[in-house]
């Protein structure tokens, strides 16, 4: 029983491990190309997350003026192994975070359609750029 223990507490700590390091992989580069960094909060099987993912981020014009201003990541939030901060209550939630300290610089919970998405980050990113 305890052997078990410690393989299960080496395996959650891998994980942890892996997603602390990809968004520090994301954030080193987010720094170098003076972007921001936008995560999609998503949950499987939401519709809403669905249609964003279908009307926005899989649209390649849409996709390429994100591409310009920021490194798109999504995760899933009911992901257990997920920081506190990052447990939401309304799918999807897309979160724009500084790269320099990964601190929340907004947030926008629920779906949105392509163009006042778009125009909702181009303000985000102008705002912070000035």
């Amino acid at each position: 029983m305890k052997k078990w223990f410690q393989i299960l507490m080496m395996v959650m700590l891998s994980v942890l491990s892996l997603k602390a390091e990809f968004l520090g992989i994301e954030r080193q580069k987010a720094l170098r190309e003076n972007k921001l960094i936008l995560l999609s909060i998503e949950k499987e099987g939401c519709p809403y997350c669905i249609k964003m993912q279908k009307d926005i981020f899989d649209v390649p014009k849409f996709n390429q003026r994100i591409a310009k201003n920021y490194l798109h990541v999504s995760i899933n939030g009911e992901d257990p192994t997920l920081p506190q901060a990052l447990h939401v209550k309304y799918f999807p939630t897309n979160l724009i975070l500084s790269p320099r300290d990964l601190s929340i610089i907004d947030e926008f919970a629920g779906y949105s359609d392509p163009a006042s998405f778009i125009e909702l980050l181009d303000i985000v990113y102008a705002q912070e750029f000035k």
